[in-house]
């Protein structure tokens, strides 16, 4: 096998434009939708604890049967506000809870956001 000896660029010369990339600068998020994110998450984590205690499961065997582990349950359950959604639906799916049954509970909420009222839920069918 024949070795290449042709100098290569340094990379500062080879990749300018990663070098000049322009850092990326986000706005913080307004303290109304932190506050609504909070009690979202709250409420999420009551309804998983809730669902898991009717099953008469600890939090460990949930953590074993989502594959999750069991920190991340406690975090879920306590309301967290910032845990993974896909890895909360998982868990929530595990103890019986649909994306639809979780919106649903919102719904005698004044700052929830727009859900389908039931009856059109009946006429969907």
């Amino acid at each position: 096998m024949a070795r290449d000896n042709t100098r290569r660029p340094a990379r500062d010369q080879r990749e300018p434009a990663l070098q000049e990339a322009p850092q990326a600068s986000f706005a913080p998020a307004r303290p109304e939708v932190e506050s609504a994110a909070g009690m979202q998450a709250r409420h999420f984590g009551a309804l998983v604890r809730e669902r898991r205690e009717v099953l008469r499961m600890r939090q460990d065997d949930l953590a074993l049967a989502t594959g999750v582990g069991r920190r991340f349950i406690l975090e879920l359950e306590g309301g967290k506000a910032s845990c993974q959604l896909g890895r909360a639906l998982v868990v929530a799916a595990a103890v019986g809870l649909r994306p639809f049954d979780l919106m649903s509970a919102n719904s005698g909420d004044d700052d929830a956001p727009f859900l389908p009222d039931d009856d059109e839920d009946d006429a969907r069918g």
